[in-house]
This record gives C-alpha cells, sequence and structure tokens, in this order.
C-alpha cells in the first residue's frame, strides 16, 4: 500500500513539472536592468538589450559619454534627434543613448518620442545638477588652496626673513674671515670692499626673494578661480616676457658679456697695481729718480683716472670692432655723467694740478688765503690742508685759491705787536729800538709808524715768530733807550 502511494507521488510530481515546462521555456530566461547616473544621480533605467548589447553595457557606455561631456565642461543640453525608427538622445554632439519602441514600452511609455524627452530632460536636470555641485566643490576647494597657498607663502617669506638676518648678522660678526679677492699676489679687491658688495647683495637678494614669493603666490591664487583666471596669464605676460626677451638678449651678448668682465677684470688689476706701485713709493719703499716723494700721491691719482677714462673710450671699439653700439654708448654716457657729477671736484683738481707739480705751496710754509691761516700740512689734489695756531685742521679747496688772494708768509708766521710811545722822545731813536728789538727775534722785521699825535706815537712792530717775545723785546729795547710810553689809543 505504501508502495503504490509512493508512485503516485511521483507520477504526480512528474505531471506538475511537464506542464510547468512549456511556459518556463516560452518566457525564456529573466530580464535584468541597469542604471544610468550622473555622478550619484539616477537619470535613466536601461531596461532591454539592443543590437546585441545587455542593458549593463548600453548603461556603461552611456555612462562613459556623460563622464567625457562632464570632464568638458561645456553647458551643453541634452536634445533628441529621430532617426528612422530610432530616437537619439545627444548631448552636444555626442550621442548617449539609442531608443526604440522596445525601451519606450519597456517603461511603460505611450509612444517613443515621448520616452526620449523624458530621458532629455532628465539628463540636462542631472548635468546641471553635477555641473552647480562640480562648481561648488572646486570652489571650497580653491579657497582651501589659497588659505594653503597664503600660510605657505607667510611662512617662507619669514624663512627668508630668519637666514637672511642670520647670515648679515654672521658677516658682521665676522667680518675678518670674509677674504679679500686676489689675483696671484695682487689683492684686486680689498676686504671692506667685498664685505660691502657682500651686505649690499644680502639685502637685494632678500628684497628680490620677498618680491618672488609674493609674485608667485599672486600667480597660484588668480589661478585658482574661473573670473581671475585671465589676469594671471595677464600679469605672467607683462613680467615674464620681458624677462624672457631680456634673457634671450643676455644669451645671444653672452660671448661679449665675457670678454667685457674679462676687460673689466684686467682694468681693475691695471688700477691696483698703479695705486700699489706710487703707494709705496709715497712711503718711501720704491725709489725712482722721475718723481720725488710728496708727489707720488697725486700722480698716482691721476693716473689711475687716466687709466679709467682710457679704458671707457678704448674698451669698446676694441672689445665690439666698431665705435658704434651699446658698449661704446655705455662708455660715452659714462664719461659724460661722471663728467657732470664731479664737474666742482674736476675743477678743483685742474686748478691743484699747478699748485701741486709747480710746487707753489710747500709743506710747513705759513700762507693766509681768504682770511684763513696757518701752516701747510700737505698739498693734494683736491685742497691745501692747514694747520692753525690752535693745531686745528683747515682745509682750502683750489677753487677758493682762483678766488682769493694767498699770501706765502714763509717758513714762519709773522706776529705783530702795537706800541705806543712817548711823543716827545726822539722818534729815530724810537724807531731804530723798536726795528733792533724785532730783529732780537728774527731777520725779517718791520717797523710802521701808525700816528703821531701829543698823546703817544703809535707804531706796528712785525716779525717771524720766533723762541723770544716780541712784546717782552719792545719793553727792554725801550727801557734801554729810557724812551717812555705815551699814552694808549682810545
Amino acid at each position: 500500500m505504501r508502495r503504490v502511494s509512493a508512485v503516485l507521488c511521483h507520477i504526480l510530481l512528474l505531471a506538475l513539472l511537464l506542464l510547468a515546462a512549456p511556459r518556463a521555456w516560452a518566457e525564456g530566461p529573466a530580464v535584468t536592468t541597469a542604471v544610468v547616473r550622473v555622478h550619484e544621480r539616477e537619470v535613466y533605467v536601461v531596461r532591454v538589450p539592443r543590437a546585441g548589447q545587455s542593458p549593463q553595457d548600453r548603461a556603461r557606455l552611456a555612462g562613459k559619454v556623460l563622464e567625457a561631456v562632464l570632464e568638458e565642461g561645456e553647458e551643453s543640453e541634452a536634445r533628441v534627434e529621430r532617426q528612422g525608427a530610432t530616437a537619439v538622445v545627444f548631448v552636444g554632439k555626442s550621442p548617449v543613448l539609442t531608443l526604440t519602441d522596445d525601451d519606450a514600452a519597456a517603461a511603460g511609455d505611450a509612444t517613443l518620442d515621448v520616452h526620449a524627452a523624458g530621458i532629455a530632460t532628465r539628463l540636462t536636470e542631472g548635468l546641471r545638477t553635477e555641473r552647480k555641485r562640480s562648481a561648488i566643490a572646486t570652489t571650497v576647494f580653491s579657497i582651501s588652496l589659497l588659505v594653503f597657498s597664503a600660510l605657505i607663502a607667510f611662512l617662507l617669506l619669514r624663512r627668508v626673513g630668519e637666514v637672511g638676518g642670520k647670515v648679515r648678522a654672521w658677516v658682521q660678526k665676522h667680518p675678518d674671515r670674509i677674504p679679500a679677492l686676489h689675483l696671484g699676489k695682487i689683492e684686486v679687491v680689498s676686504k671692506r670692499a667685498v664685505r660691502g658688495v657682500l651686505s649690499i647683495a644680502l639685502v637685494v637678494g632678500h628684497r628680490i626673494a620677498q618680491v618672488a614669493i609674493v609674485y608667485g603666490w599672486v600667480l597660484v591664487a588668480l589661478s585658482l578661480f574661473e573670473s581671475t583666471r585671465a589676469y594671471t596669464e595677464r600679469l605672467t605676460g607683462f613680467v615674464l616676457t620681458p624677462l624672457s626677451a631680456l634673457l634671450g638678449r643676455v644669451g645671444s651678448a653672452l660671448p661679449l658679456l665675457v670678454v667685457t668682465g674679462v676687460a673689466v677684470l684686467a682694468l681693475g688689476v691695471v688700477v691696483r697695481f698703479t695705486g700699489l706701485f706710487f703707494g709705496s713709493i709715497a712711503r718711501g719703499e720704491t725709489k725712482v729718480g722721475w718723481l720725488p716723494l710728496d708727489l707720488a700721491e697725486p700722480t698716482s691719482v691721476l693716473a689711475r683716472a687716466g687709466l679709467v677714462v682710457v679704458g671707457l673710450i678704448l674698451a669698446a671699439p676694441l672689445i665690439t670692432g666698431s665705435d658704434e653700439g651699446a658698449l661704446s654708448r655705455a662708455g660715452v654716457a659714462a664719461l659724460v655723467a661722471i663728467g657732470l657729477a664731479c664737474t666742482p671736484v674736476l675743477a678743483s683738481v685742474a686748478a691743484g694740478i699747478p699748485q701741486v707739480f709747480g710746487r707753489r705751496l710747500r709743506p710747513g710754509d705759513h700762507v693766509e688765503v681768504g682770511g684763513l691761516a696757518g701752516r701747510v700740512r700737505r698739498v693734494t689734489l683736491l685742497e691745501v690742508e692747514l694747520e692753525d695756531r690752535f693745531a686745528c685742521e683747515l682745509r682750502v679747496p683750489h677753487l677758493l685759491l682762483l678766488a682769493r688772494t694767498t699770501r706765502v708768509l714763509g717758513n714762519a708766521e709773522l706776529v705783530s705787536a702795537e706800541v705806543s710811545v712817548d711823543p716827545r722822545a726822539p722818534q729815530t731813536v724810537a724807531h731804530d729800538a723798536l726795528m733792533a728789538a724785532a730783529r732780537t727775534i728774527s731777520a725779517r722785521a718791520k717797523v710802521e709808524l701808525l700816528s703821531l699825535d701829543h698823546a703817544a706815537a703809535r707804531y706796528r712792530v712785525t716779525c717771524e715768530a720766533g723762541a723770544g717775545s716780541l712784546a717782552g723785546a719792545i719793553a727792554d729795547a725801550l727801557a734801554k733807550e729810557g724812551i717812555g710810553l705815551g699814552a694808549a689809543s682810545g
């Protein structure tokens, strides 16, 4: 009985399977769908295959096209073009989806045109939303980069300032560790000059670095935003175009610059050697028969100035092979500028050449120039250095000597004394006594009768300063002759 029941159950199950199999074969395999998205926004669901492409393939291709459109950044909208029995949805010039009546039927739309128009609308809205989201994200990111770059620029400015300050402090603290520039055994540039150039270079380099950092940050800041990106190109062209042109011209003139640098170095060596040579003559280390020691220093100044002038005039034609050109014009302009700037100095030098080489004034002479009196200490090309009776230094330019009378007193200064003598005494005796008193001080003496009246005979006695006192000698001489003093002038 149990066996009969089991057999009947198996027969019934087999009959059910046979009845269900034809329906399953008629329906075919299960249909799958795929979603087309713009970023995270769903814009269309592909439900049916087409031309051998599954819904997944059609959705994947559509997604790639939309990504490409978004990357291009064009503000294009979706549109529909009918091509026979199909409708193609375009975004700009790029086809996104090709739709058929099967797509419209699967989506439940009445016609293909209605179905395609709805897809185009959803695509346009999705693209617009994605572009807005991307613009907001880009703006936020640009602002973040702007703040971050400003922080980096500030830190760089601070770091450059710290490094520049440390280097300048080290130079000021260790001036002896900065060497002079030598060419062999000849010192071309002294330590002090090297320190000065280095200090100036540090200050200029510090400022250039700061300007470069600020300029770079401005370029970065302007390039971050679409509205200011055009100003970046203008600013770059305004600064870099002339700079690149200048670098191009410098590059083309590089051989000439090298030759010019060598010529300048050679001229500097010759000028330095000339200064050392005449300096050794002035110190007595080198003896030449044609130049006295006291003329060595002014001759050195003239010789070095002449070398510089000759270098400026002749160097350009020798280097370039032509009297025309920028270098020649630069040499002439430099000479004209030096001449205009140094007109008073050059005029004083021109007036001082006869004084120095003609030896009109010698060290040790006592002179009077324009109310100034003193002993000549030194005569240079620019001025005469005097020392007054209080050992103060007086400097008289040679230009003043052209406009004022110079009184050369000799090796000793003149001293004068005025004395009033009794008018009843023999004035010839008084005059001789005063002359004898002056000659006890110096062989050069002069006695002048200034006035004579009932009260006194007034004399001025002048002689070179000596070891004795003129006033004391006058008093002794008058007392020896028994001549009394007269009334002082009121």
